[in-house]
């Protein structure tokens, strides 16, 4: 008899509590799975904008180097390339036309993706910020932390954390560091020994500081 009832209720099938509880942990399952997507894709897109900053930064510096641009004294033409950066995008600026001045036409913008920001590292954009590069490569603003965070959504208090920030560093010197949140950035100190050497000194002009 218990036998035959046993294979009753097998052959009715499932019953509607069961269908309930299993439609309701196939659908817990799934959206951890579309939240846990989404927050990976979070996180590639901010990764992604950071490396674009860096390369800016490196094309920036390679550019004025190449071209041996100057300025001020009197800020005659300002020739140095240069990345502005703000909240929500930056631009490259370069000969990048090779017509001997920099102009908006040599403008190259990247537009963070929606729910990435970028913000100063310990102190504000202001709007904007400008980072210069000379004819050696070296940063036009060494002492005022030309370093930005890129984060998710809003930037946490310096260092950031991990999973939401990274940080862009550029050094006195000129280099461009890319690194993880919730890293210290380190103290660099500006270059030193630099020495002018005379045009009369039979050294090429193209290795003359001015």
């Amino acid at each position: 008899m218990i036998r035959n009832r046993e294979i009753a209720r097998s052959a009715a099938g499932w019953t509607l509590v069961e269908l309930m509880v299993v439609t309701v942990v196939i659908t817990i399952v799934a959206s951890l799975a579309f939240m846990q997507r989404g927050t990976t894709n979070e996180q590639f897109q901010r990764q992604n904008a950071a490396r674009e900053l860096k390369v800016a930064f490196e094309r920036a510096r390679f550019d004025s180097v190449k071209r041996r641009a100057t300025a001020p004294v009197g800020f005659e033409p300002d020739l140095r390339a240069y990345v502005i950066v703000t909240s929500n995008s930056f631009t490259l600026r370069t000969d990048n036309n090779q017509n001997g001045v920099l102009d908006a036409a040599d403008d190259l913008t990247y537009t963070f993706p929606a729910g990435v920001i970028a913000e100063g590292y310990g102190f504000s954009l202001g709007g904007s910020f400008q980072v210069f590069f000379n004819q050696r490569g070296e940063s036009s603003v060494a002492s005022d932390n030309p370093q930005f965070m890129i984060c998710n959504v809003a930037c946490p208090s310096p260092p950031g954390a991990p999973a939401v920030s990274n940080t862009v560093l550029v050094t006195p010197t000129g280099t461009v560091n890319l690194l993880g949140g919730g890293v210290s950035i380190p103290t660099f100190l500006n270059p030193t020994g630099q020495t002018t050497v005379g045009t009369s000194e039979g050294i090429k002009s193209e290795a003359v500081l001015p």
